[in-house]
């Protein structure tokens, strides 16, 4: 029975299968939905999810064509499309551990494996809706909290995001995916990053510094410096534009300091010990002075009454 509340709502649907699509199409049409784009071509999805703007998207993980995997990341990243926080539903034929975890990984909200029924798709986009988990970040995911929720006990760092399906079929316009709301989302995600980051900075330079002229410690630090290289950079992009940007003098600063630490096989000089630890902690120090300077601390709680529309403007 087509339900009216979903008339507003789109979807994004890709599956190469056309007779599998078609059927997909059907089904999510008869549950309401007012407008579903159905697509078969790898290239043309890309396109669609990078041009407009969708309240649901749906399609096969692995596909001939490519995998789902590395697009979701980006979404998620906000490398792709206008709404990181966009429901995701995969579909998958092979439900291997390892393929479902490539789905949860991704940042995927839901996974159904195939064939799958009508009502089966039915019940997911509802959960979508009324039970939709909250987002949790760490140093490379962004996505929905898989981990087990004791009742009772507080969980830190969960946020509650935009969700414009939500708000299209319950008439709650506080959830909509906004552009205020989700820049809004999105500074508290960058927010988290930053301080995941300069902490993984602080803990990783005391490993190195720890760490003798044994072969086994040179590789280990030749390891951990190229990581660190990486989360550098991973740093430099967060901050690129915000209120962060000023400490991209001390990023690049210790980019040249891990550059040089790792195309080196000798113990660390007094200077480089001195530089491994002085700016980590200069650049851990500035982000959190910038944090409760600007009011910008990562409250995910506030920014969950704000998307519930019990915050203050």
């Amino acid at each position: 029975m087509i339900d009216q509340r979903f008339g507003t709502s789109s979807v994004l649907l890709y599956d190469p299968q056309s007779t599998l699509r078609h059927n997909t199409r059907v089904a999510l049409l008869d549950l309401g939905f007012g407008e579903v784009e159905a697509v078969q071509n790898w290239s043309e999805f890309l396109q669609m999810a990078e041009k407009n703007s969708y309240d649901l998207i749906v399609g096969d993980l692995v596909t001939r064509e490519g995998s789902l995997e590395q697009i979701i990341k980006r979404v998620r990243h906000n490398d792709l499309g206008s709404n990181p926080f966009v429901n995701i539903i995969v579909t998958l034929w092979h439900t291997t551990p390892e393929s479902v975890n490539e789905g949860i990984q991704a940042g995927a909200d839901d996974i159904l494996s195939r064939p799958m029924s009508a009502n089966q798709l039915s019940d997911r986009v509802h959960g979508l809706i009324t039970a939709r988990k909250p987002f949790i970040v760490t140093e490379d995911y962004i996505g929905p909290d898989r981990r087990q929720i004791v009742r009772g006990l507080s969980q830190p760092g969960l946020m509650v995001v935009p969700n414009s399906l939500k708000a299209k079929v319950e008439n709650r316009p506080e959830f909509d995916a906004t552009p205020e709301n989700i820049e809004l989302a999105l500074s508290a995600v960058k927010d988290r990053q930053v301080s995941i980051l300069t902490e993984q900075f602080l803990r990783l330079s005391t490993k190195v510094m720890g760490l003798g002229t044994e072969l086994q410690d040179i590789d280990a630090r030749h390891e951990m410096i190229g990581h660190m290289i990486e989360m550098n950079n991973n740093l430099q992009k967060i901050v690129f534009g915000t209120e962060y940007a000023h400490i991209e003098a001390l990023i690049s600063a210790f980019d040249d300091v891990l550059s040089r630490i790792k195309a080196s096989v000798k113990p660390l000089s007094e200077q480089d010990q001195e530089l491994m630890f002085q700016i980590p902690f200069a650049i851990h120090t500035a982000c959190k002075e910038v944090r409760h300077s600007a009011s910008l601390a990562f409250d995910i709680e506030q920014v969950s009454q704000q998307l519930r529309g019990t915050g203050t403007s």
